[in-house]
């Protein structure tokens, strides 16, 4: 009787340990991506004025509510630019627009960059880069889709940096739509 109590408490706690470790499928087929998320992610919008007028910011967020969580912010942003800015542009001006919205994203948070590394995505240009800010990390994947920016992101705090499931949300994240050439 002993051991059907000790393996029925064995497989009970290891179905709790298995759930909690579930993250939610999220595919927005409005925005074009999926993601996987600890929990259901919020959508909210953004007007933000720039040089090249309004944008619209979307942004699908968690935001932790506990202070268990091992990352306090998990995030989808999609932006896009008027499709006028990018006709009759130089080779490199994707380039230019990545390299500018890593040093924006660096400025806004008054943080110092610590990596930025050229990524494709789907056959699309990126970056991949760290910000260093008080007390937290910034890993951010930014990718220019055409017009539109793609930008993941989660945030940890520094007693919390390098954890998988940072690793997780990034490699969890595709755009639905791939180049062609």
């Amino acid at each position: 009787m002993k051991n059907i109590i000790f393996a029925l408490t064995l497989f009970l706690v290891s179905a709790l340990n298995a759930s909690a470790q579930e993250w939610i499928d999220y595919k927005s087929e409005e925005h074009a991506f999926i993601a996987k998320y600890p929990v259901q992610p919020v959508q909210t919008l953004e007007v933000i004025d720039t040089e090249v007028g309004p944008l619209d910011m979307y942004m699908i967020m968690h935001v932790a509510t506990s202070e268990n969580s091992i990352n306090v912010v998990y995030s989808v942003i999609k932006s896009a630019y008027p499709k006028s800015q990018f006709e009759d542009v130089a080779d490199n001006y994707e380039d230019e627009v990545l390299d500018a919205a890593v040093q924006g994203a660096v400025q806004n948070v008054n943080g110092t960059l610590i990596f930025k590394n050229e990524v494709t995505h789907n056959g699309y240009p990126g970056r991949s880069f760290k910000i260093e800010i008080e007390k937290a990390y910034i890993y951010m994947n930014a990718y220019l889709v055409d017009n539109i920016m793609f930008v993941s992101q989660v945030i940890c705090l520094t007693e919390n940096d390098n954890n998988k499931d940072i690793k997780r949300f990034m490699d969890a994240f595709d755009i639905i739509k791939v180049k062609e050439d």
